[in-house]
């Protein structure tokens, strides 16, 4: 529990403002423009696979940080007779994944049909950074 906490905590501090919905829209936006636009909006892609005349492209980011989560530990006892309580705090270093992969699905006259993304917040904030600012671009 605590480490999911942990991971949220560190995915909300490290994404800013950025949202899913802003990579939603990002996305949306691309969808029926030529694919040369994607690769404006989000660069090259890492890769691509064929299937039935289209083409699937494929951004990925991945890594692997840690992150320092204050821990709170409560203690009690007795003295003499007199129960005590006490709480101290430190710090752990807690491991966090990012990752993110966006696949945009390109008809044979390279025409954006559709879109899928998968990952985390902190992962996918690169590309929601680089959607908005095509967006705000006045390119869709």
């Amino acid at each position: 529990m605590k480490k999911n906490l942990a991971i949220v905590v560190a995915a909300v501090a490290l994404s800013g403002c950025a949202t899913f919905g802003q990579l939603e829209d990002g996305l949306n936006a691309l969808v029926g423009r030529h694919e040369k636009e994607a690769f404006s909006a989000l660069g090259y892609p890492n890769s691509k696979q064929e299937f039935s005349g289209d083409t699937v492209y494929y951004w990925g980011e991945s890594r692997n940080s840690a992150v320092f989560m204050p821990q709170t530990a409560t203690t009690t006892g007795y003295v003499g007779r007199t129960p005590v309580f006490g709480t101290t705090t430190s710090s752990q270093l807690v491991p966090v994944s990012y990752n993110c992969t966006i696949k945009l699905v390109v008809g044979e006259d390279k025409v954006i049909k559709d879109w899928e993304f998968s990952g985390n917040l902190a992962g996918c904030e690169p590309y929601i950074k680089r959607v908005k600012s095509y967006t705000k671009g006045g390119q869709s």
